[in-house]
């Protein structure tokens, strides 16, 4: 009795949505198992396909986010490669510029220096000049002292020689007497 029942109850199972529709017989139970059979099967291959593609895009994200990693760890290296010349850089310029101020230093001193050996050398140019001027002073005047140095020599002679020449005959002449 019980298995009779089931069957009866079996064809006169509604299916969901379809309460209109008048019940459905092996046949078309077969026929609507076998089309949901297929619409299964087409979405379980749809799902499959969908999730094949998230995994592809999956991938694929996985490959932007990795080549991103790179290009940022790149850009990372080279900014910190580029920082650091651009410290050597500063510290080469702040190191010149500390040695143009030194050497300016240097120039500055060396031109008062110069000024200075300048000063110097034109004083010592007017000494040097003086002194050449008292040197040919001094020459004109020991030409002249030895030119009257010879004149007095000659006027000595010249009294030796009267002095030779009178002083015999005063003597004679004294004698005589």
């Amino acid at each position: 009795m019980n298995s009779l029942v089931i069957d009866r109850l079996d064809t006169e199972v509604i299916a969901r949505g379809h309460f209109d529709s008048p019940p459905t017989t092996p046949e078309d139970r077969q026929r609507e198992s076998a089309e949901a059979s297929d619409n299964a099967a087409v979405a379980l291959e749809m799902v499959s396909e969908a999730a094949a593609t998230i995994r592809h895009l999956e991938e694929q994200s996985a490959e932007a986010v990795a080549r991103a990693r790179e290009l940022a760890n790149s850009i990372v290296k080279k900014l910190e490669s580029t920082e650091a010349r651009a410290e050597r850089a500063e510290a080469a310029q702040q190191q010149s510029e500390a040695e143009v101020q030194e050497l300016s230093a240097e120039l500055a001193k060396t031109r008062a220096d110069l000024d200075t050996t300048r000063q110097q050398l034109a004083e010592n140019e007017d000494r040097l000049a003086a002194t050449e001027d008292r040197v040919r002073l001094t020459e004109a005047e020991s030409r002249d002292a030895q030119h009257r140095a010879l004149e007095s020599q000659a006027a000595i002679e010249k009294i030796m020689d009267a002095i030779r020449t009178q002083l015999p005959a005063r003597q004679e002449s004294a004698a005589a007497m």
